[in-house]
C-alpha cells in the first residue's frame, strides 16, 4: 500500500506544482490565473487534481479568501524553495548566455600561448571581461588527450601530420616554419647554406620527446638517413633560445618564436639545403561535447582573427 502510494507521487505533473506555487503565493486562484494566462476554472481543476493525487486538502475557504491548510503550508515551504532554485538556475543560464559569467577551458603549449594566444586573450577579455579563461599549458599531444577526456573546451595545437584525430574537429589556423639557429659568433654557419649532414657535427639543442616540433625534427633526420643525437633537450623553446644565445650549440625552433631575438641580432638563422617541414597550428574541438556560449565566442574570435 505504502509503495503504491509513493509510486503515485512520480506520476504527478510538475506543472501542477507550478500552479500550486502561484496560488499559494497569491492566495488567490484568480490572480494565479492572470499570472499564468489560463482560466480560473483551469486553476481550480489543477489544484483539485493535485489534492487528489496527494490525498490531502491544500486550501480551504475563509470567507471570500482562500488559505493554506497545514499540509498546504508544508508543501508550499518546499515548493517555494524549489521554485527559487529553478529561477536561480534560469538566471545562471541567462548570465552565461549574455556572457556575464562562465569559464573557457583551453589547452595550449607555452609557445602557442605566448606567440599566438596572448593577443587573442587580451581581445576576448576586452569584449567579455566577466568571462574567465583557464589555460592549461601542456605539449600538443597532452592537450589532445585532455580534450578527448572532456577536461578542456578546445585545444590549440601543433598538428602532427602522422596523427589521426578521431572524434575531434580540426580547424587549421596558420602554418609555422621551423628553422635551425645559432649564435652570432658562428659566422660561418649563417652566412652559407649547409646540408643537414654538415650540421649534425655540431651540438644540437632541441625540444624533448613527445612534442610535435620534436616529432618533425625526428622525421626530418630520418628522411635524410641521419641519426638524431641531441646534446641538450629542453621542454621550452625559450630555454633553447637562451642556450643558443649562450653559444651552447645550434637550436631547432619554430620561426615565430625567435622574432625578437632575430631583430636584436641575438641569434641567426642557419640556411639549410634540405626542405624542413613546417607545422600547422590548429584548433581542435570535441565532436561529443558542445561548446558553451563563452567557448563558442572564443572559438569565433580565433577563427576570424588574422594570427
Amino acid at each position: 500500500m505504502s509503495s503504491e502510494h509513493n509510486k503515485s507521487h512520480l506520476t504527478i505533473n510538475f506543472e501542477l506544482y507550478k500552479i500550486f506555487y502561484y496560488c499559494a503565493e497569491e492566495l488567490s486562484f484568480s490572480k494565479a490565473a492572470v499570472i499564468l494566462h489560463v482560466t480560473q476554472s483551469a486553476i481550480s481543476q489543477a489544484i483539485k487534481s493535485l489534492e487528489t493525487q496527494l490525498g490531502v486538502n491544500l486550501f480551504f475557504r475563509q470567507g471570500r479568501n482562500i488559505r493554506l491548510t497545514f499540509e498546504g503550508e508544508m508543501l508550499y515551504s518546499h515548493i517555494q524553495k524549489a521554485y527559487h532554485f529553478i529561477k536561480s538556475g534560469e538566471n545562471a543560464i541567462h548570465s552565461i548566455k549574455s556572457l556575464d559569467e562562465g569559464t573557457v577551458f583551453i589547452g595550449a603549449s607555452d609557445t602557442i600561448t605566448r606567440h599566438f594566444l596572448i593577443s587573442q586573450i587580451k581581445a576576448f577579455h576586452r569584449l567579455y571581461p566577466k568571462v574567465k579563461l583557464s589555460i592549461t599549458n601542456r605539449p600538443s599531444p597532452q592537450s589532445v588527450e585532455k580534450l578527448k577526456n572532456g577536461e578542456i573546451d578546445l585545444a590549440i595545437i601543433n598538428l602532427d601530420p602522422s596523427a589521426h584525430y578521431e572524434g575531434l574537429e580540426v580547424y587549421p589556423l596558420t602554418q609555422v616554419e621551423n628553422v635551425f639557429i645559432c649564435s652570432p659568433e658562428r659566422t660561418a654557419l649563417y652566412t652559407s647554406t649547409h646540408t643537414l649532414d654538415f650540421l649534425s657535427q655540431f651540438p644540437l639543442i632541441c625540444l624533448e620527446e613527445k612534442s610535435t616540433t620534436r616529432k618533425v625534427l625526428e622525421d626530418f633526420y630520418e628522411s635524410q638517413h641521419i641519426e638524431l643525437d641531441p646534446a641538450f633537450e629542453f621542454g621550452s623553446l625559450d630555454v633553447i633560445l637562451e642556450s643558443v644565445k649562450a653559444d651552447m650549440g645550434i637550436g631547432f625552433v619554430s620561426r615565430n618564436s625567435i622574432d625578437e631575438a632575430l631583430e636584436a641580432g641575438e641569434v641567426k638563422i642557419i640556411p639549410v639545403k634540405e626542405t624542413i617541414s613546417g607545422i600547422m597550428v590548429a584548433i581542435l574541438l570535441s565532436k561529443n561535447k558542445p561548446l558553451s556560449m563563452a567557448a563558442q565566442k572564443f572559438f569565433e574570435l580565433l577563427t576570424f582573427s588574422d594570427i
